[in-house]
């Protein structure tokens, strides 16, 4: 939450099934500096054993790897979520669940693959439309 005389904490995070780039205002901000504040890579391993074993390891990764990044996040006003396919909608649902994201506000979006510099111009544009 906002405080008087306090900015709002906001971040983008980039996320896909196989890493996630978290953006923010650089620390001495100017208006339109953001910069990459971390980068997670999700683990795959190969799979063996039956269906059901694999199904099961794939989705503790699955968690692993979206708790890793809620980590980083939990210090954020407003979160901007966006990347391709679904990844960005089931890190939502999960973070939902977790009480220290109550009072934060997300903006979900569907993107292609993008560069860092296209990551970083994304988020710039939702937190500043006229910086666009």
């Amino acid at each position: 939450m906002s405080q008087k005389g306090h900015p709002k904490r906001v971040a983008g995070v980039y996320l896909d099934s196989t890493k996630a780039v978290v953006i923010r205002p650089a620390p001495d901000y100017e208006e339109g500096d953001y910069i990459i504040q971390d980068k997670i890579e999700a683990e795959h391993h190969s799979r063996r054993g039956d269906k059901d074993s694999a199904n099961h390891a794939e989705q503790s990764e699955l968690l692993k790897y979206y708790k890793s990044v809620a980590a980083l996040l939990h210090v954020y006003d407003e979160l901007y979520i966006f990347g391709p396919g679904n990844a960005q909608e089931q890190f939502q649902n999960h973070i939902r669940e977790d009480a220290q994201f109550n009072s934060t506000d997300f903006t979900i979006h569907s993107s292609e693959q993008l560069t860092e510099a296209e990551m970083i111009v994304n988020v710039r544009k939702h937190f500043e439309p006229s910086q666009g």
